[in-house]
C-alpha cells in the first residue's frame, strides 16, 4: 500500500512539474545576440518571463552573457508594440542602468535603447522593469533585442611619443657622457 501511494505521488508530481515552464536564464549568444519578447503580469514591477523564439516555452526573467575578453555590445533594445502607455526600465548586473535614449514612435509606443555598452569579461545579466503599463491593464508584452557583441578596442601605446622618449634618452646619456 505504501509502495502505491508513493508512486502515485511520484507519478503526480512528474505531472505537475513537467507542466511548469522552464525557469532557465536564457543565455545570450555572444556572436549572435538575441532577440524575441518578454512580458509580464501584475502591473509595474520586475518583467514576468521571457518567450523562446517557437513561443511555447516559458523562461526566467533574465538574460545572461558570458564573454571570455571586454568587449562592447552595440545596441540593446526593449520596445512596446502592442498597447501604448507600457515603459521599461534597463538593469545590468542587479543595476538600474538608465537607457542612452528613449522615445515614443509615431504610434505612442516606447523604445529604450542603450547603445555601446562595455562589458568586461566574465558573465553579466539583463533585466527589464516595467514602469509604467498602458490605461487600465496591468499585463502585457513587448519585444527586445541585444546585439551580436564586438571586441573592445584596446588603446595603443602612443608610438611615436615612446620613440622619441627614447631617442630622448640617448641623447641626454649621449651629452652627460661627453661632458
Amino acid at each position: 500500500m505504501l509502495r502505491q501511494s508513493l508512486a502515485a505521488l511520484a507519478f503526480t508530481s512528474f505531472l505537475t512539474l513537467s507542466s511548469v515552464p522552464c525557469q532557465a536564464t536564457v543565455v545570450i549568444d555572444p556572436a549572435l545576440g538575441w532577440s524575441g519578447e518578454f512580458a509580464w503580469f501584475g502591473g509595474i514591477g520586475p518583467i514576468g518571463f521571457i518567450t523562446t523564439p517557437n513561443e511555447d516555452e516559458w523562461w526566467s526573467s533574465d538574460w545572461s552573457i558570458t564573454t571570455s575578453s571586454d568587449c562592447v555590445m552595440p545596441r540593446i533594445t526593449a520596445f512596446d508594440a502592442y498597447s501604448v502607455g507600457d515603459e521599461f526600465a534597463f538593469y545590468l548586473d542587479n543595476v538600474l542602468t538608465g537607457w542612452t535614449s528613449t522615445y515614443h514612435d509615431g504610434s505612442g509606443y516606447f523604445h529604450g535603447e542603450y547603445d555601446d555598452l562595455a562589458l568586461t569579461a566574465g558573465t553579466h545579466t539583463f533585466t527589464f522593469f516595467v514602469t509604467a503599463t498602458a490605461p487600465d491593464l496591468f499585463e502585457g508584452s513587448a519585444k527586445a533585442d541585444f546585439a551580436a557583441v564586438t571586441p573592445a578596442a584596446v588603446p595603443e601605446p602612443s608610438s611615436v611619443f615612446l620613440l622619441g622618449a627614447g631617442v630622448g634618452t640617448l641623447a641626454l646619456c649621449r651629452w652627460k657622457h661627453h661632458n
